[in-house]
């Protein structure tokens, strides 16, 4: 789910976070020989999505109610409108914020070639000013000896997604599909080089013989839509069953049998999406994931937190069976009886004390997404959904995994294999990470010290089950 996190004496326990229907689908394709862009709907010209800003500067994360420019890009319009690292944000386009979370998703829905207006201060004292510049579009992707056909596909006046179909160059023609389901955190999964998930992507789309679907989600990239600490589970589900019936139908894509890959958290959306797409009809020939195991949320939450405890600068080890003990009330109140947070932290000292210090969970969010995305998760049996699954699946385990558990990888090879032998297969990556970086150690990868990123094994390990696993 792209979490990370470091420990040293000196430095501070860091757990960031690396997810009726109206048919229309629009079209548009990028290749090395040819980088323009055309795009437009075959039934609503208001379905055709534009790009991205390039905004050219970061801001700060999470919860701080303090909204400061970290990084200001040299040359862009940014820089040349006068924007600077520390400068302090009080508006975006005459918006309002409270939280940097939220000044980061109007900043993601910018599109470019629009102005965007910021109302700022520099220094201690000084008096809020304005300033405004026009970002430029996001280029789209360029992926060596691969075609990306970009689509906009709109589930319903509010939400629509951007989408890619990838074909290698010489397999060009319908081909059968490969959907690819996400992780946790927001972000575009354009493809962008340096990046183990999408370097893994770009792999599956360039040798699978297979056409890789991606979708953004509505808070991400080009798409339009509730924002990321809007987003629950349930919609997003429901957003992947609704905008992969429709690119089924793409003229790219052959009528065959499809397979889903799901990394990180995605690795639970992905039999829950197989199982969806099989009772509305659709053949699901395979499932592979890498990084997300069948566990319970229940179970997974509690495990992040039993790992936070273990792990943190200042862990204290005589501690952990009492803070664990108040810790796993709080998440049943939390999640399975889906109480607010606050709601909780007021039942007793204890509570309160835990609702302070579980990581990640801040004002409105939980890692990003709103409490009703992990609410809503708890409720899924996600074993069930790998239990109903009509095809074969794959389950990547990487031996050095920093947040997901073993047992949660095996129990779906297990379980799968006890009701149809040889229908699943069980891998393990020595001396490999979450992020699929490969360690010295266990020790180095806790510290997530000195990691060498292995996407082009990961990959290989798919490619070779779907090649001998998976018939076309």
């Amino acid at each position: 789910m792209r979490l990370y996190y470091r420990i040293a004496p000196s430095v501070l326990f860091f757990f960031a976070l690396f997810l009726s229907s109206i048919s229309c689908v629009s079209f548009a394709s990028t290749s090395k020989s040819n980088s323009t862009t055309t795009e437009a709907s075959s039934t609503n010209a208001f379905s055709v999505l534009a790009r991205q800003a390039v905004l050219g500067f970061r801001i700060n994360q999470g919860d701080d109610q303090t909204v400061r420019i970290v990084h200001v890009e040299a040359n862009s319009p940014a820089h040349q409108a006068g924007l600077r690292a520390g400068d302090r944000i009080h508006q975006i386009n005459q918006h309002s914020f409270h939280y940097a979370y939220q000044a980061q998703a109007l900043l993601k829905k910018l599109q470019g070639g629009q102005t965007l207006q910021l109302q700022l201060s520099r220094g201690e004292d000084s008096p809020p000013h304005e300033i405004q510049f026009t970002p430029k579009p996001r280029p789209q992707e360029h992926i060596p000896g691969v075609i990306s056909h970009y689509r906009s596909v709109q589930l319903s006046p509010q939400i629509k997604l951007r989408a890619i179909i990838t074909q290698a160059e010489h397999q060009q023609g319908p081909r059968p599909a490969l959907l690819f389901t996400q992780w946790v955190s927001c972000s575009s999964i354009e493809y962008q080089p340096g990046s183990n998930g999408l370097d893994i992507l770009a792999a599956l789309a360039r040798h699978s013989g297979y056409a890789l679907i991606r979708v953004e989600r509505s808070s991400d990239g080009d798409s339009q839509g509730p924002a990321c600490h809007e987003l629950d589970y349930n919609s997003e589900l429901d957003h992947y069953v609704q905008a992969y019936r429709q690119l089924l139908q793409d003229p790219l894509i052959a009528q065959a049998p499809v397979v889903i890959y799901g990394a990180s958290l995605g690795s639970t959306t992905a039999p829950l999406l197989a199982q969806r797409l099989q009772e509305q009809g659709i053949e699901v020939a395979g499932v592979a994931i890498q990084g997300g195991g069948a566990y319970t949320h229940l179970e997974r939450m509690i495990h992040f937190d039993r790992i936070y405890l273990e792990r943190r600068a200042d862990a204290k080890p005589h501690t952990i069976h009492q803070e664990m003990a108040q810790r796993i009330r709080f998440h049943h109140e939390y999640l399975i009886k889906q109480r607010q947070p606050d709601d909780i932290a007021r039942d007793n000292p204890a509570m309160a004390q835990v609702r302070h210090h579980v990581f990640g969970l801040g004002q409105g969010q939980h890692y990003g997404r709103p409490y009703a995305w992990h609410q809503q998760a708890a409720q899924h049996n996600v074993l069930a959904a790998w239990l109903a699954l009509q095809g074969r699946a794959l389950v990547i385990f990487n031996e050095y995994e920093q947040f997901e558990m073993r047992h949660g990888h095996q129990i779906i090879a297990r379980t799968l294999n006890a009701q149809r032998p040889g229908s699943a297969r069980y891998v393990e990556q020595t001396g490999l990470g979450h992020s699929n970086n490969r360690y010295a150690s266990i020790a180095d990868a806790y510290l997530w010290r000195n990691g060498e990123g292995q996407a082009q094994q990961t990959a290989k390990v798919i490619l070779d089950w779907l090649a001998n696993e998976i018939a076309d």
